[in-house]
């Protein structure tokens, strides 16, 4: 069946021009143009629309209007922001309600990946149930005001790493804690970095994109957390997990960009159980009452999804790297995985299963053993010696290796 595409903006040319660009879509996609956010409502009365992408300034009703009103009407249709410069309090007000902000002007291939991966069946997270409970999800995080900005600038190709670096030092916890990273024994640089500019360039923007969303849904998810959840313990874990999985990739010799991967999956592996704890503490707290064994299962009976079905599909909307979303989804049930050899996955659930190893006894200890059918898919069995010294190293660190968000 084709997904269901509604595009809304003023302007018609504009409208004209995405039509043109996503014309090799129109076997895959059925695509409708709305020239206001009225007219859009009309058309969603009628059919049941798979993404919803508006410009924010429009007459009569905004584009924030708009998806509120889909959120509330619609609440599994997915919701993005294709504009320009805005008004910065209505983009702000944008951000609670849409699930990725795109800049114009942009360019095909961009558009067309950005829809493609958040329709995707990829993962086994796009069931109803799943969309359902995190599209009604109320009060979840936002994505930073200064990782949207951030985005915007990097679509333009003539922007430098001193504009990133003074749009990063306009925050000051965001320039503090970036700083206070790049310079942790975490990257084992020989000098030290002073300048938001500097740590750009030393990072990569990859790296530093993913970095500023954890740090801001790290960070927030603890302010709101139930109060029978400990987000001290919980974020521990995390940054454990985050430290041994780059350690783990490391020792792999991996490229760049996956070391980078299985930092970023280790840092957000259970983000899902936060956002559940923080959006639904009640439920939640029944939940973690009652799982004496099986965590899993006790969430699949109370939510219909897990919080790596939670997790995942979330950070999948919100545009993180594929490599990264597969490996927060599935860090319980890797066999599930399509992805033959060594990936951030394997980073990831290897290293989440020797972190509860080291601080579990008995039974669970047990428990928290990594997949062996996994591994030995993989040919890799002979590897856990050394990952399991890379975490150990990595635990006894004398910064521990994640001492940057404390």
């Amino acid at each position: 069946m084709k997904k269901r595409i509604l595009f809304v903006d003023d302007e018609t040319m504009v409208l004209q021009g995405i039509e043109r660009m996503l014309r090799l879509m129109r076997h895959e996609w059925q695509m409708d143009f709305a020239p206001s956010a009225e007219i859009a409502r009309e058309r969603m009365a009628g059919a049941l629309y798979d993404v919803v992408v508006t410009d924010l300034v429009m007459p009569t009703q905004d584009g924030a209007q708009l998806l509120s009103y889909v959120k509330e009407r619609y609440p599994t249709a997915i919701r993005l922001v294709l504009s320009g410069h805005a008004d910065e309090s209505l983009a702000m007000k944008c951000l609670g309600i849409a699930h990725q902000y795109l800049a114009k002007p942009c360019d095909p291939a961009t558009l067309k990946s950005t829809i493609l991966r958040v329709t995707a069946p990829e993962f086994g997270i796009r069931n109803e149930r799943v969309m359902t409970l995190v599209t009604q999800l109320e009060g979840l995080p936002t994505i930073p005001a200064v990782f949207i900005k951030m985005l915007d600038l990097l679509d333009q190709p003539d922007s430098s790493l001193d504009e990133i670096g003074a749009l990063i030092a306009r925050d000051m916890a965001l320039t503090a804690k970036l700083l206070q990273t790049v310079n942790s024994s975490f990257f084992g640089i020989a000098r030290r970095i002073s300048k938001p500019s500097e740590a750009a360039g030393f990072l990569g923007m990859d790296t530093l994109k993913t970095l500023v969303t954890a740090m801001n849904l790290i960070t927030w998810l603890e302010s709101n957390l139930a109060p029978h959840f400990s987000a001290k313990e919980e974020s521990d874990h995390s940054r454990q997990v985050g430290a041994a999985a780059r350690a783990i990739a490391l020792a792999e010799k991996c490229p760049r960009a996956m070391v980078d991967d299985s930092l970023a999956a280790g840092l957000l592996h259970d983000i899902g159980k936060l956002i559940l704890a923080s959006s639904l503490p009640e439920q939640f707290g029944r939940v973690a009452a009652q799982a004496s064994g099986d965590h899993l299962e006790a969430e699949r009976e109370a939510f219909g999804a897990t919080h790596a079905d939670v997790g995942g599909y979330l950070l999948g909307l919100w545009g993180l790297p594929g490599a990264v979303v597969e490996a927060v989804n599935l860090h319980h049930s890797p066999r599930e995985s399509q992805t033959n050899g060594f990936t951030a996955l394997t980073a990831t659930h290897v290293a989440n299963c020797l972190i509860h190893e080291q601080f579990s006894e008995g039974e669970a200890a047990l428990r928290a053993a990594p997949d062996m059918e996994y591994i030995n898919q993989l040919g890799l069995a002979e590897r856990l010696p050394l990952w399991r010294l890379a975490v150990e190293d990595c635990l006894r660190a004398p910064n521990n290796h994640f001492e940057y968000w404390q």
